[in-house]
């Protein structure tokens, strides 16, 4: 399967000039379709070791062409593939819905399993371990720590930055080169790079919109900002807000109003955001223990539609298909600045999700930015470090 754009991808020996629009980039994944006891379709997005189940699934014939039609639809993240099916290929459109007229040509082809290239090829370079990576660095750098797994021509894994990872990256390396891809229904990642002595030098394209140049280095003492530490918090007394929970309801936290009482985590997110996803995930894991089902959990979420009602229903959607039970609530339009000038008990928001630990008091204890996913080395660390904070309030 492709998704293709109206760019060239072009090699680290093409940095500084002008790319032509009119040549197109392809960026592969993986899918898989299964039918379940009932004889229903099932169709999955694969990305290393990750099996994405999309979640609206619908098929049948336009009447106009008689061509068989598939609708793929990722309603936690507001997107959905629509296509005609004839012969072993589908072609159509990725369509991202709270984008104007965002879409990405697609072609999918039975029975290819290949990410990148089809046979195995020498390999000249070994690009499996940790690197240090710099990425927009001809503009405003930011760093982040590749964790890759190398098996011959397979390659696999992620890159944690300080606000977040990009997921199960999975791709081939050959010669000097590595490519690797990411499509999870949310975005569209595609990472290209050479070696040149001991330095990879590559490009980040994200969808049709955005690309960075990168490089990166083997180094094992380098370390990003530690999350617990970036965000602050602007106030030692309790933490007060409303907004409006999915509903339309208001909810209330506040020590004469307040619908939740205990230890309550805060968890800023988007609906729009495949980290934050993972963070839900990782705090149902946490509610099923019954060590912990007394925490309470409030998702306060920014999202990309500027229409509040528009907003709303997506919060609505999103709480049923990631099937939780604690309330989320519509902050306003994902706008880091605003947003950071809205939630004024912290200094500022960096990163969707950030995640807020409140005492009994709803004094803030502890504020981690990012989410460092079960795609990196840090997840278990992450948990075993939450469990400790949250044993600790307990304890109180």
């Amino acid at each position: 399967m492709k998704l293709t754009d109206p760019l060239q991808a072009p090699t680290p020996a093409d940095f500084g000039e002008e790319v032509k629009i009119t040549d197109y980039f392809e960026l592969p994944f993986n899918m898989e379709v299964a039918y379940d006891a009932a004889g229903k379709m099932q169709v999955f997005l694969i990305n290393g070791a990750e099996k994405i189940p999309i979640e609206n699934v619908h098929y049948g014939r336009d009447r106009s062409t008689a061509k068989d039609t598939l609708y793929l639809g990722m309603t936690a993240f507001d997107t959905y593939m629509d296509g005609f099916y004839e012969e072993n290929t589908m072609e159509g459109y990725w369509h991202v819905n709270y984008k104007n007229n965002y879409q990405i040509p697609y072609i999918i082809t039975y029975g290819q399993s290949h990410r990148f290239i089809q046979d195995p090829v020498a390999n000249t370079q070994d690009f499996s371990g940790d690197w240090k990576m710099v990425f927009d660095y001809d503009k405003v750098p930011y760093v982040g720590i590749g964790e890759f797994v190398q098996a011959e021509n397979e390659l696999t894994g992620t890159i944690r930055t300080e606000t977040g990872d990009y997921r199960f990256l999975a791709g081939n390396a050959y010669g000097d080169k590595l490519r690797l891809s990411v499509f999870d229904g949310a975005h569209a990642f595609l990472f290209s790079g050479s070696m040149d002595t001991d330095t990879i030098y590559g490009e980040f394209r994200s969808g049709k919109h955005y690309l960075s140049n990168w490089y990166a280095v083997r180094d094992t003492a380098f370390r990003l900002q530690n999350a617990n530490e970036m965000t602050k918090a602007t106030q030692a007394g309790p933490v007060d807000f409303t907004f409006k929970k999915s509903d339309g309801t208001a909810y209330t936290l506040s020590e004469k109003n307040s619908e939740e009482t205990g230890i309550t985590i805060i968890n800023i997110m988007g609906t729009w955001c495949p980290n934050c996803k993972d963070e839900i995930a990782y705090l149902k894991e946490l509610k099923s223990n019954p060590k912990y089902e007394d925490v309470k959990v409030v998702s306060l979420a920014f999202e990309r539609y500027k229409d509040e009602a528009k907003a709303l229903a997506m919060l609505g959607k999103y709480r049923e298909v990631m099937d939780f039970d604690w309330p989320i609530l519509l902050g306003g339009y994902a706008d880091k600045k605003q947003n950071s000038i809205d939630l004024d008990f912290i200094d500022e928001l960096y990163s969707y999700p950030t995640m807020i630990v409140l005492d009994r008091n709803r004094k803030i204890r502890e504020i981690h930015t990012g989410f460092s996913g079960p795609a990196t080395s840090k997840y278990e660390e992450f948990k075993k470090e939450m469990a400790t904070i949250l044993n600790k309030l307990l304890a109180e």
